[in-house]
């Protein structure tokens, strides 16, 4: 994490600094339940809460700084303070100028989905040979990205960053203080297309986190991610730094075959025919993603053994296709977020439980569609074999163009309008030999229902 003196902060983004300039600060946060004391405040000024208001009573309880951004209309407090023109700015700022400070390599990680679970698959396996940090928990975007940068420590070896976008130019942000030496595109999808319109303007934006890529290094990107291999050809990328991964025939790194056993999926690529490698996490979708880290993995010196061993301590970030035991009954929480192409993944990876399973699928609304959002709803009945599934309920006001198709079908499925109401009703599944699906985007808090489940 960063160890600077406030003079020094106040240099590098360019602030005016109230207060003690020998102070040392080593990190910063913008969530004042999660400050230390030796950290810095970011206030930032939301729809509903102005953080310049919180600044005095986190003096008063220890804490040693703040940014302060010059037209706020907060009194300012008696303390040390650096004042900014835009603290969004000078955050961005001071992580890109610690990044460049760093002697790592960093991993960036794009995609419409996907890029979550890789990133904790390509962290684990370099963990075997190297000293690795990663990005915890979701903090992906604009905000989370310095945040996470700024409170790395200074001594890893590899820094596995996830980088996610919402909207036009914030991967230009985001680049500008990572500068990825490694990259990978996961997927492209129409996550955010309310945001980005067309399909083509995804795939522009996710391929910009190439855009600062040297000349040694390389992009890995699963093989079917719609227009990602012509527009890094246009970029200017050369050949030789543009790898594809995925089960197509075609692809350079290629998976062969693959199984679900309980808790495990197993699969065999095809560099190392006499290798199975085992997964402690379920789905096609994740060989995906643990292709990428077999190519990372290979381009930093290990061993099939050594990735083996990387796959043997893989953990989640929560809520992502996470395997919970509940009165015997096989939970799996995918509860996190939602898109056409993730739900249609996760899916999948319930159709090929063994049968000798029930399966029941619980799916919630896909926020952020736009205009087409019912019709993307309806689609679904079009991607995966809803015949596969014992049980189907679905929540929310766009599942109900779903369930309309689904009808259409003759294929019998549940509507609910909230996730609190469907309680009762799967919890007379909770016994051995079910399985039950949940999946949803994160406005809808289909984790508390699992957590109602696990009462």
């Amino acid at each position: 994490m960063i160890n600077y003196s406030l003079l020094e902060i106040a240099q590098i983004v360019d602030g005016e600094l109230i207060g003690d300039e020998s102070q040392i600060i080593r990190g910063v946060h913008y969530d004042s339940r999660l400050l230390k004391k030796d950290q810095m405040f970011a206030p930032f000024k939301g729809a509903n809460t102005d953080g310049h208001f919180f600044v005095a009573d986190l003096f008063s309880k220890g804490i040693k700084a703040s940014f302060w951004q010059r037209d706020s209309q907060v009194e300012k407090p008696k303390g040390n303070l650096i004042i900014v023109d835009d603290v969004l700015t000078a955050l961005q700022t001071l992580a890109r100028y610690y990044r460049m400070s760093l002697d790592c390599k960093f991993i960036g990680i794009t995609g419409s989905s996907g890029k979550t679970s890789t990133k904790d698959i390509v962290a684990a396996v370099l963990s075997t040979k190297y000293k690795t940090f990663k990005t915890i928990g979701n903090y992906n975007n604009k905000l989370g990205v310095p945040i996470t940068l700024i409170n790395m420590d200074d001594d890893v070896d590899c820094a596995v960053i996830e980088m996610g976008i919402d909207d036009f130019d914030i991967m230009e942000m985001l680049v500008n203080m990572v500068e990825p030496d490694v990259t990978v595109i996961t997927s492209i999808g129409l996550a955010h297309v309310q945001q980005f319109l067309t399909l083509d303007n995804i795939v522009q934006q996710k391929c910009w986190i190439n855009s600062r890529l040297k000349k040694d290094g390389c992009c890995y990107y699963s093989y079917d991610a719609y227009g990602v291999r012509k527009q890094l050809l246009k970029m200017g990328l050369a050949d030789n730094q543009i790898v594809s991964y995925g089960f197509e025939n075609n692809s350079e790194i290629r998976a062969l075959k693959y199984s679900i056993e309980d808790k495990y999926t197993n699969f065999v690529v095809e560099q190392y025919p006499e290798m199975v490698f085992h997964l402690p996490i379920l789905g096609k979708h994740q060989v995906l993603n643990s292709l990428a880290a077999i190519a990372i993995g290979q381009r930093a010196g290990l061993t099939v053994q050594e990735i083996q061993q990387g796959f043997d301590k893989i953990e989640l970030t929560p809520h992502r296709m996470q395997v919970k035991i509940i009165n015997g009954a096989v939970i799996i929480d995918d509860t996190y977020n939602s898109n056409p192409s993730s739900l249609a993944a996760s899916l999948e990876t319930v159709i090929d439980y063994s049968d000798k399973y029930k399966k029941i699928v619980v799916i919630g609304d896909i926020l952020e569609l736009g205009e087409n959002s019912l019709s993307l709803h309806a689609d679904m009945a079009n991607l995966i074999d809803f015949r596969m599934f014992d049980k189907i309920y679905l929540v929310g006001q766009q599942m109900k163009a779903l369930y309309a198709q689904l009808k259409g079908k003759n294929i019998f499925s549940q509507h609910y309008n909230n996730a609190l109401e469907i309680v009762d009703e799967i919890k007379q599944y909770l016994t051995k030999g079910n399985v039950i699906f949940f999946k949803a985007s994160n406005g809808m808090k289909f984790a508390n229902l699992i957590e109602k489940l696990e009462d």
